[in-house]
């Protein structure tokens, strides 16, 4: 049965957008609501790379990278933006799998799309957490007294350039869209006592990941608050970090480390084998090799060990 033929048949009954794609990221197939979506026709894409046709120029290399490490990961989803044909870029979510035996095929279907990118008017007065972006750092000083609290004394980007332009609004409206001041506020979630003080929270918009935020004060009157955002790419590294570890001190062969990895997961033999291209069975003879150089009964003493 030719795979091919089957699968476009398949992917042009869906409706979402839907896109095939080798190792290499060439595109094997796009179906008719990919092709409407970017507003380019089949020819356009067949044959050529997602990062050269499909991403902005600037993001060519680090998408690519990404798109070959999803063929050894066991992370679901991928954000990214997609070129038009007229220039626009849409930011997207992609739900995507490795699938059939070797050679592997990536399949990434749009979960999400939201509007073009806006273009700033001159004169503007910019969007501080759009700018600096869902992976950028960002601190600012701002007045703790009560009839002004959280009014912003200066801001500062990842790269310690200066926002005048935002001085003199409220920290909460310009980076939270509130009227009030936050709850999880570092500066009112904690004594005088225990400065600086932290809070860890879940990135604020569309932003994946996690914003850690410092609250230290500077003055009479004033503090300085920092936000560092751990994005999926920190959290992906610091797990595979860990699974390199646990690998090397227990001597797991390759296929042990990949079992090892989605297997901290969550995921079932039945997932790994698909994912792996290798049965059920020899899943299991790999977790049994593992548990026990490991240490581990079960996967629960497993899990108990990583984390």
């Amino acid at each position: 049965m030719d795979w091919s033929l089957t699968a476009s048949l398949l992917a042009e009954r869906d409706t979402r957008p839907i896109v095939v794609m080798d190792r290499r990221g060439r595109i094997e197939l796009a179906n008719s609501a990919f092709t409407a979506l970017l507003r380019r026709p089949r020819e356009e894409l067949l044959g050529r790379r997602w990062a050269e046709v499909c991403t902005p120029r600037e993001h060519g290399r680090e998408v690519g990278r990404a798109l070959r490490a999803l063929f050894t990961s066991a992370e679901p989803r991928m954000e990214t933006q997609v070129l038009t044909r007229d220039g626009e870029r849409l930011p997207v979510e992609l739900d995507v799998a490795a699938v059939g035996r070797p050679p592997l095929r990536l399949v990434a279907i749009v979960t999400r799309s939201a509007p073009p990118l806006p273009v700033p008017e001159p004169g503007a007065v910019p969007d501080v957490a759009a700018a600096h972006g869902p992976r950028g750092d960002l601190s600012y000083e701002i007045s703790t007294e009560l009839s002004s609290f959280g009014t912003l004394k200066a801001v500062w980007t990842s790269g310690e350039a200066r926002l005048e332009e935002m001085v003199g609004r409220p920290c909460f409206g310009a980076f939270a869209h509130r009227d009030a001041p936050c709850l999880d506020c570092p500066l009112m979630a904690a004594a005088p006592s225990s400065w600086p003080h932290t809070v860890v929270r879940q990135a604020a918009g569309h932003a994946e990941g996690y914003e850690v935020i410092t609250a230290t004060p500077t003055g009479a009157g004033t503090a300085r608050v920092s936000v560092h955002t751990i994005g999926d790419d920190t959290l992906s590294g610091l797990f595979e970090a860990k699974v390199r570890r646990m690998a090397n001190a227990a001597r797991l062969s390759e296929r042990e480390g990949d079992v090892l990895r989605y297997l901290a997961l969550g995921r079932s033999p039945t997932d790994i084998s698909t994912v792996l291209g290798i049965t059920e069975r020899t899943v299991k003879f790999h977790q049994a090799n593992l548990l026990r150089k490991l240490g581990a009964e079960t996967r629960y003493d497993l899990l108990r060990l990583f984390f």
